[in-house]
C-alpha cells in the first residue's frame, strides 16, 4: 500500500545503505551531465569545429560504457561500495583537469572528458548494483523506478545551472563547483561501505 516514494523512503528507513546509493547514482549523474553539456561550448569558444568536439564527445561516450565489463568485474571482485569511492576519485580528477583546459582543443578536455564517462561508469555500476541488492523483493521495482527519477531530475537540474555557471563564470569554474557533487559521491561511498558491513543485500528465491 502506499506510493512508490512512500515504499521507497520505508525501504532506504529499513536499509540505509539504499539511500547513500541513490544519492551516489544522482550526484555522479549530475556531475557527468553538467560538465558533458558545456564541454562543447567551451571547444566552440576556442574555436573548435564540430568535427574536433565531436571526437572529444566520443571519447567522453569510450569511457561510459567501453570498460562496463571490466568495472562489473571490479564491483564483484572489491566491493560495490569501495568501486564507487573509486568512481568518485576518477571524477575528481576528471575535474581538476577539466578546470585547467583552455578554451578549444586541449589533451586536458579530451583527457578530462574520457575520465568524466569512466568515472560515471565506475559509480553507475556499482551504485546502481547496490541499490538492486539492498532493495526488498517486494517494493524493489519501486525502489529503481524513484532512484532512476531521482537522477533524471537531478541531471536536468544540474544541465541548467551549468549554463548559468558558465554564463557567469566560464567552464573552468563549473568544473570547480562540480568538486562538490563529487565530494557528496565520496561521502556516500564511504557511509555505504559502513553500512554495508551490517547490512546483507536481498537474496533470490528461487
Amino acid at each position: 500500500t502506499g506510493s512508490s516514494w512512500g515504499r521507497t523512503a520505508g525501504a532506504v528507513r529499513e536499509r540505509p545503505v539504499l539511500g547513500y546509493a541513490i544519492a551516489g547514482l544522482a550526484l555522479t549523474h549530475a556531475t557527468m551531465i553538467g560538465v558533458m553539456t558545456m564541454t562543447p561550448l567551451h571547444m566552440e569558444h576556442g574555436g573548435s569545429g564540430l568535427e574536433v568536439i565531436g571526437i572529444v564527445i566520443s571519447v567522453h561516450v569510450l569511457g561510459m560504457f567501453a570498460f562496463s565489463p571490466l568495472v562489473g568485474l571490479l564491483a564483484d571482485r572489491l566491493g560495490r561500495a569501495p568501486v564507487l569511492a573509486a568512481g568518485g576519485v576518477v571524477l575528481l580528477a576528471a575535474l581538476l583537469l577539466c578546470a585547467s583546459a583552455p578554451s578549444g582543443m586541449s589533451w586536458q578536455v579530451t583527457a578530462g572528458l574520457l575520465l568524466l564517462g569512466l568515472g560515471w561508469s565506475l559509480a553507475m555500476v556499482s551504485a546502481s548494483t547496490l541499490v538492486a541488492e539492498h532493495a526488498p523483493l517486494e517494493v524493489r521495482t519501486d525502489v529503481q523506478g524513484v532512484s532512476d527519477l531521482v537522477m533524471g531530475l537531478t541531471a536536468a537540474a544540474a544541465g541548467a545551472v551549468a549554463g548559468v555557471i558558465v554564463g557567469a563564470a566560464g567552464y573552468p569554474a563549473l568544473a570547480l563547483a562540480s568538486l562538490l557533487l563529487v565530494v557528496g559521491v565520496l561521502g556516500c561511498a564511504a557511509r555505504a561501505i559502513g553500512e554495508g558491513r551490517g547490512s546483507e543485500p536481498t537474496r533470490r528465491v528461487v
